[in-house]
């Protein structure tokens, strides 16, 4: 869904819109396409279409709003910044198909019963949205994607009459990714890391729409005027079960459990033996202060709203990444003592309240946290007490 390199690969371009001319007859359907979720990251979360087809006028072609143009002047920047213009682009329906076998997805085709004045009045909307000066929009991941736009042009198109029948699942929207993400544990950790509070909003029946496969079940209990949207369903592309290998895997909470253990082991060294571990704690802290600085970015220097209020500030400081090079030292200042005491009590205080934050955070964040409460209050002691 995001990043649909996939369907990029597979859309046709056509050389010009007189072919979309002519109002629709009466044989006319519309399809819902669901391409379900692939291996990669980009297209992990699946991706949907809506497929206009005409017998009698000879058109066929897939509308996709997953689109982007690579040669945007600044891509990576206005990516991350949340400032990338997405497209709408039409294409074949054998492309997708093609580039969906490829990649061993399902497609699913859901056919819209809709009257005629309502396929010629999404038609109409969809044709006027590609022109040049129009098919540009500000992606979201969550609130305007690939997903959420063809729901909003029903609910346009068929107003009160198109009624939601199915019940929300219950999720957040970060349950949501997790659940997508439970074969990607270092892509789930990461982007857990940089999303805020708001991803641990619940989503309802209308929000849970922006991922493909719930907007396709959505749309399997919809109804207008008491009976369904959905007339038939397709699966047009059945792929092969993928055998889930079996092996040991590398977690990002393994990782960081060592760490904590580590760093404490180093830390009892140093008392019994006077083994150094500063090196061990500036280097935690450089990388937790380069962490930081990317969440305050996308915190306050982005226009993505779900990167907002990340409680993960709390323990990746940005500041951290200078204080790595001024703490540690010998002798240690006043102020040092004072941000062992405040950076400490933080960190206990996120401890104790880990798993009833408003924010959820990753299982590999709590050995990191535990490990600057106990490093915080062992600097003190020894700043305190033995003056090193």
């Amino acid at each position: 869904m995001k990043i649909i390199l996939s369907i990029l690969l597979c859309l046709f371009w056509f050389s010009g819109m007189a072919q979309f001319d002519t109002k629709l007859s009466e044989n006319a359907e519309i399809s819902l396409i669901t391409v379900a979720p692939g291996n990669e990251l980009y297209s992990g979360f699946g991706h949907s279409a809506l497929w206009i087809e005409d017998q009698n006028t000879g058109l066929s072609v897939v509308f996709n709003y997953g689109t982007f143009d690579f040669e945007t002047p600044g891509f990576y920047m206005k990516f991350v910044r949340g400032k990338l213009d997405y497209m709408l682009s039409a294409g074949r329906i054998s492309y997708l198909v093609n580039s969906a076998k490829a990649e061993e997805r399902t497609v699913i085709q859901q056919k819209l019963n809709l009257s005629l004045e309502h396929k010629n009045e999404i038609y109409a909307y969809l044709i006027e949205n590609i022109q040049p000066e129009n098919r540009f929009y500000q992606y979201d991941f969550f609130f305007d994607n690939c997903s959420t736009r063809f729901r909003d042009l029903l609910e346009d198109v068929l107003g009160e009459g198109l009624v939601w029948e199915k019940e929300a699942e219950g999720y957040t929207f970060r349950e949501f990714l997790d659940i997508y993400l439970k074969n990607k544990p270092w892509q789930d950790f990461g982007i857990d890391l940089v999303l805020g509070q708001p991803t641990d909003d619940l989503a309802d029946k209308r929000n849970e729409m922006f991922l493909p496969d719930l907007l396709m079940m959505h749309f399997d209990e919809a109804t207008y005027n008491d009976k369904p949207i959905v007339e038939d369903k397709i699966i047009i592309y059945q792929a092969e079960k993928n055998k889930e290998e079996a092996g040991f895997q590398i977690l990002p909470e393994y990782v960081t459990w060592f760490l904590c253990l580590f760093g404490i082991f180093l830390s009892v060294r140093h008392h019994k033996s006077k083994l150094s571990d500063v090196w061990f704690n500036r280097t935690l802290f450089v990388i937790t202060g380069l962490i930081g600085c990317l969440i305050f970015f996308l915190w306050f220097l982005s226009d993505h709203v779900v990167t907002v209020n990340n409680w993960n500030i709390l323990w990746a400081f940005p500041l951290n990444v200078i204080l790595a090079f001024i703490l540690f030292r010998k002798p240690a200042k006043k102020w040092n003592t004072a941000f062992y005491a405040v950076f400490g009590i933080v960190q206990f205080m996120i401890l104790g309240f880990f798993y009833t934050l408003p924010q959820a955070m990753h299982a590999a964040v709590l050995p990191i946290v535990l490990y600057f409460a106990f490093k915080s209050f062992n600097l003190l002691y020894r700043t305190k007490k033995m003056n090193v």
